[in-house]
């Protein structure tokens, strides 16, 4: 009878673990970034924003890990909700006279 001996060159060394640690410190970074420097600008925020959720999709969620199918079936729904942000921030955002924009389409609700 021959003994199981497993093979650690191959498997080990295309599935390295993540350095949980360096992405929490990434995030911290980012964050402290967002709130002493850039409190009052929208679109770098926005920017900011997307990044830390791009990075907590690609390690914690292990989407950086996964097959191309896998992560497009979890990225499809994005341009998506991206509209239906749009269309309600434009609805319910007030002209300059105070009205919402989209009066008539929010008196319907």
């Amino acid at each position: 009878m021959t003994e199981y001996t497993p093979q650690l060159g191959s498997e080990s060394e295309s599935k390295k673990k993540p350095n949980y640690f360096a992405v929490f410190g990434a995030l911290a970074l980012i964050t402290l970034v967002e709130v002493t420097l850039f409190r009052d600008v929208p679109a770098v925020l926005v920017a900011l924003s997307l990044s830390k959720a791009a990075l907590v999709a690609m390690y914690y969620m292990h989407l950086k890990f996964e097959t191309g199918w896998f992560s497009a079936i979890f990225l499809f729904p994005l341009p998506l909700m991206l509209l239906v942000i749009v269309v309600i921030a434009v609805a319910l955002a007030p002209s300059p006279d105070g009205v919402a924009a989209a009066g008539g389409i929010c008196s319907i609700w």
